[in-house]
């Protein structure tokens, strides 16, 4: 299992970025075109515990997963992957914590804490160093869509 962290500060309040990053369209704004992320669909438009959301997209190949929030209090929630009907989810351990504080008046901090492995032995451990480069490609990308969103 590998662990990924990120964060960055946005010129926005902590309500207004929560607002956003609750609104489960801001998976569309936030990810990178070539991942190809799509909503299939998903239990509500504004996430809370218990919220099932499933997607198709490509981190390394073409997929679709389910996660649902594990984990929900104000200003902090987890999502976790987790199998449906058709298929395995892509890995076998994905938990993102995501966490907002605010700074200042105006500014915000946004975390993430990922927690995640692939199935497939030795090869998925080989594969869990490219996903961790990866992820800090998305998430930079994340950064910019969020700020210009945002700010």
């Amino acid at each position: 299992m590998k662990n990924f962290y990120h964060e960055f500060e946005v010129n926005s309040n902590l309500d207004k970025v929560w607002k956003f990053y609750t609104d489960i369209r801001h998976l569309e704004v936030v990810s990178p075109k070539d991942i190809k992320l799509n909503i299939m669909q998903s239990t509500d438009k504004i996430l809370k515990k218990g919220t099932i959301a499933c997607f198709s997209g490509k981190i390394v190949v073409s997929a679709k997963w389910c996660s649902k929030i594990t984990f929900f209090e104000k200003y902090k929630y987890v999502d976790e992957m987790i199998p449906n009907e058709s298929k395995k989810p892509p890995f076998q351990i994905w938990k993102h914590g995501h966490t907002f504080k605010e700074i200042e008046d105006c500014k915000t901090q946004v975390i993430d804490r990922i927690e995640f492995g692939l199935p497939y032995g030795f090869l998925g451990k080989i594969l869990e160093f490219y996903i961790g480069f990866k992820l800090r490609k998305i998430f930079k990308y994340r950064k910019r869509a969020t700020i210009k969103f945002l700010d």
